[in-house]
């Protein structure tokens, strides 16, 4: 099967009654639509998959900053729905026990208690030196965006244990 990239000036997107998405693309009509990211972690805001109730592809949008701004807006919303991902914005501890680690941290959405197995196979390096993803124990992903960004005592403490 082909990728069908949409148009982002022609395709319509809209809120349906019912809250879900409604997708009208050339001769194509999605209900009930699916907004999925091909790449999540090393491409975001490219390849945007729409697909209908069905499960059935009505086509990609190639770069999300493309779209006319209200119809983004909807994607940015439908997006952050399906992908769940805090960003740690402070790293108040790292503390390792009985070869887990557990870190007391304060994200974009509260304070968290986050606890992994070994240190070094739940965080991964997305970009060199700056972007890292943790996953805890329980499948939940956590972004570090940029580590540049965190204070001083966060950079020492995360680089402390690495």
């Amino acid at each position: 099967m082909e990728t069908e990239y949409l148009d982002p000036q022609t395709t319509i997107i809209e809120r349906a009654p019912d809250n879900t998405l409604r997708v009208v693309a050339k001769e194509r009509c999605g209900l009930k639509v699916e907004v999925l990211r091909a790449f999540p972690l090393s491409h975001p805001r490219e390849n945007i998959v729409l697909r209908d109730g069905g499960g059935e592809e009505v086509g990609v949008l190639f770069r999300l900053d493309e779209v006319p701004a209200a119809v983004r807006a909807l994607l940015d919303e439908e997006l952050r729905r399906r992908y769940f991902l805090p960003r740690i914005t402070k790293i108040l501890d790292i503390s390792e026990r009985f070869g887990s680690a557990v870190w007391e941290v304060e994200t974009d959405r509260g304070a968290r208690h986050v606890v992994t197995e070994q240190l070094h196979e739940a965080l991964h390096e997305m970009e060199a030196g700056r972007r890292f993803l943790l996953t805890d124990a329980d499948g939940n992903r956590y972004e570090i965006e940029d580590l540049r960004e965190l204070d001083e005592e966060s950079q020492a403490r995360f680089l402390g244990k690495m």
